[in-house]
């Protein structure tokens, strides 16, 4: 198995990896918007299979709590790296000149 499959292996993966084909130059903020932003758009996903399910426009209930689950570990994700930016910030708070 060569490098380039294992790399569009990855930008095309359910769980969302995309890490071939980045720009190096990209800064970190940039980064970490582009991480809200998919993990907004997996809440909004999950909400939208959510309400077509109780609407009966989906009778697929795997699919439902697979996007929920989905969107879940993200969110949770993103708020345990906002937890550990944050302890970061308030050590160097702390650190004496």
């Amino acid at each position: 198995m060569s490098v380039e499959s294992i790399n569009s292996a990855l930008v095309t993966s359910d769980i969302g990896l995309a890490f071939a084909d980045k720009p190096a130059d990209t800064g970190f903020l940039a980064q970490l918007q582009a991480e809200f932003s998919n993990v907004n758009s997996k809440m909004i996903e999950a909400e939208g299979a959510l309400q077509d399910l109780a609407t009966g426009k989906s009778g697929n209930i795997h699919h439902v709590m697979l996007a929920l689950e989905d969107a879940k570990l993200s969110f949770q994700l993103l708020t345990q790296v906002r937890n550990k930016l944050l302890e970061g910030y308030q050590e160097v708070l702390r650190m004496q000149i």
